[in-house]
């Protein structure tokens, strides 16, 4: 058995492990936390536990709208039992990760890794310096919350997301800098919660990256919770011993104070610490450079996850992971990012998959757009959530699929869909025969393909 090293336990680098693992790699996986990364512990899974209480504690106030009559004066939220539902999937989910590495035989060091040579790595865990040596690592130590210059995070009063999911109460107020996913995802948690959310957006919409007439939905929906949306906006000033924000919005200057500045501006790839220069990786403050297998210029040291920048999401860090480990062991592996799904977890749900309608025309001129409305679908109607729709964008010449996007109840789980129809480069002409069963959600798929090709039914 040859040894590898992998350096981050997050979904990169734990999938990396198991990978390399089972094709008979000697493995170890050195984390400086615990098992799970960002993702277990501080992202996708802790938000969207609280985006699931917060969306109990919606439904529970349409009880009256299903026909169920509650007290409803006394339905309110338990701070302190929603942290518990986190904490103890969490907890579960780490629990599971280190009973894979048993299952494997993956030794796992506590520690922080550093680069000695290209063979060789010192792993400090408190006092102790440790080397361990091998004859390939794979590096995935993923990505930290980036911050604004004039304004570092404090804990207090300046916070990342990984301390917004862990506020000792829900704040009265939050002001939110960045509507990106991370901000919007907080927004709708909190707003469902009953606090007073402010977002500044320095783009013109809210998501920058996906449709603006699917940004714009979203916006209209966290505006009706009560959200204020500020896009086209500036942060200007921080001053944490007042709790007061200062920024300027079509050339006026507003004042907020707040409980929490919440800061999403982005995260950016762990580079710094790795001894990297020492042994010739080529890297910058966006990342490291990889090729289309994972590999660094240094042909025994690979890299995945947020470390490489590029698209920074577990299922693409579980993908470029599993690349990079099979790679290391002889097989010609690499990665398709074709047809990578966005999720988004706010309240309608966003998900995407391939070019936004903006992008498709840039590429292909005049597309043909397929769109049905979750008003017009009964199930939605039944879940009392006819809110969003479905968009469909097909080229021009052969009638393929580029993208798909979806705004409503569940959109996250319907996209796989979509994936699936990227992924396999499928025409309408094929999805025109798709049965989808009745009532579902899935049926909007259907109508906004048959609508794209001149054939809707239901609108």
């Amino acid at each position: 058995m040859k040894p590898l090293v992998v350096i981050g336990g997050g979904p990169a680098g734990y999938v990396a492990a198991i990978t390399a693992a089972r094709q008979g790699k000697q493995v170890t996986l050195i984390e400086q936390k615990d098992l799970g990364g960002t993702c277990l512990n501080e992202g996708c899974m802790p938000t969207k536990s609280l985006l699931a209480s917060a969306e109990a504690y919606e439904k529970i106030k349409q009880a009256e709208q299903f026909g169920i009559t509650l007290p409803l004066e006394q339905v309110k939220i338990n701070w302190d039992g929603v942290q518990h539902h986190k904490t103890t999937i969490v907890k579960k989910l780490v629990q599971g990760i280190g009973y894979l590495m048993k299952k494997n035989k993956i030794k796992v060091m506590k520690g922080e890794a550093s680069f000695l040579t290209n063979h060789r790595l010192a792993v400090q865990n408190e006092n102790q310096v440790e080397e361990v040596e091998a004859e390939q690592f794979i590096i995935a130590s993923g990505s930290e919350p980036a911050s604004l210059p004039f304004a570092p995070f404090d804990g207090k009063w300046i916070i990342h997301s990984g301390q917004a999911m862990s506020l000792p109460a829900i704040p009265s107020s939050l002001l939110i800098v960045g509507g990106g996913v991370i901000g919007c995802e907080f927004a709708s948690i909190y707003s469902q919660m009953g606090a007073k959310v402010t977002i500044v957006e320095a783009a013109d919409q809210l998501l920058p990256g996906e449709d603006a007439d699917i940004a714009f939905t979203l916006q209209e929906e966290l505006e009706k919770k009560g959200v204020a949306i500020y896009t086209s906006a500036s942060l200007t000033e921080m001053q944490p011993e007042y709790k007061t924000a200062l920024f300027k919005h079509k050339e006026e200057l507003h004042e907020l104070q707040v409980d929490y500045a919440l800061i999403s501006i982005g995260r950016k790839p762990r580079v710094l610490g790795l001894g990297l220069e020492k042994i010739g990786v080529h890297f910058s403050k966006q990342g490291i450079d990889v090729n289309e297998h994972m590999q660094t210029n240094v042909p025994n040291i690979y890299a995945c996850g947020d470390v490489v920048g590029g698209i920074q999401l577990a299922h693409v860090a579980f993908h470029e992971g599993t690349v990079a480990a099979l790679d290391a062991c002889g097989k010609d592996k690499n990665v398709n990012y074709r047809a990578v799904p966005r999720c988004i977890y706010t309240h309608p749900e966003i998900a995407s998959v391939g070019m936004t309608e903006k992008q498709a025309r840039q590429e292909y001129g005049d597309v043909r757009i397929g769109e049905f409305s979750f008003t017009a679908n009964g199930k939605a109607m039944i879940t009392n959530e006819p809110i969003g729709k479905v968009k469909v964008i097909v080229e021009p010449q052969f009638n393929e699929i580029i993208g798909l996007s979806i705004i409503g109840s569940h959109a996250t789980e319907l996209i796989g869909q979509g994936t699936v129809m990227l992924h396999g480069e499928l025409t309408t002409d094929v999805m025109e025969d798709f049965i989808a069963a009745h009532p579902t959600l899935s049926e909007a798929i259907h109508e906004a393909l048959l609508h794209s090709a001149g054939q809707a039914v239901h609108s």
